[in-house]
């Protein structure tokens, strides 16, 4: 099985646990917080398997600019700069969990073993784009208002939202 064709088929899952596991590391977040942070994780996740494969290009290109947004978004949701990298490391350990867990068939296969450390790297650089954006953002907000982020705002939300869907429409046109 390509590692492509497994993350597709575990997507939901993926999704699912990420929040769990977000949800339960900070405790109950607000109502609209919870429903752009369910939206957004979703989004993500469904991007990793358009990483591999034909449309390999189109995938890491929204992967970046999705995970630049979610870094955008992590200060707005008054998150630490080390929370931010911590969020991708739970969905690397949900995914090498699962990875064990229920292993797709070809770990002997080359490409497979190839996709596999392209996923690391994929989850590397989700990581560093959400970080740039993270500093980025606190940087504008100290240079050029108050200082605090505005945290999350209907606004906010409906623009993260809209890019979200232009990069999912952009990707499957």
């Amino acid at each position: 099985m390509e590692l492509s064709a497994w993350l597709a088929e575990r997507e939901e899952r993926v999704a699912a646990s990420w929040l769990a596991h977000l949800r339960s590391r900070s405790g109950k977040p607000s109502e609209e917080e919870e429903v752009l942070l369910e939206y957004f994780l979703v989004r993500l996740v469904s991007l990793l398997p358009t990483c591999f494969g034909e449309r390999k290009e189109a995938g890491e290109e929204a992967w970046h600019q999705a995970t630049y947004l979610f870094g955008s978004v992590a200060l707005q949701r008054a998150l630490s700069a080390g929370e931010v990298v911590e969020e991708f490391g739970i969905l690397r350990e949900i995914l090498l969990k699962m990875l064990l867990e229920d292993p797709a068939a070809g770990w002997e296969n080359r490409v497979f073993r190839r996709d596999l450390l392209g996923l690391n790297r994929l989850l590397d650089q989700g990581v560093v784009r959400a970080s740039v954006a993270y500093v980025d953002d606190l940087f504008f907000a100290h240079l050029q208002g108050s200082g605090i982020p505005e945290g999350l705002t209907p606004e906010l939300e409906e623009e993260t939202r809209r890019q979200l869907d232009g990069l999912m429409t952009e990707l499957k046109g």
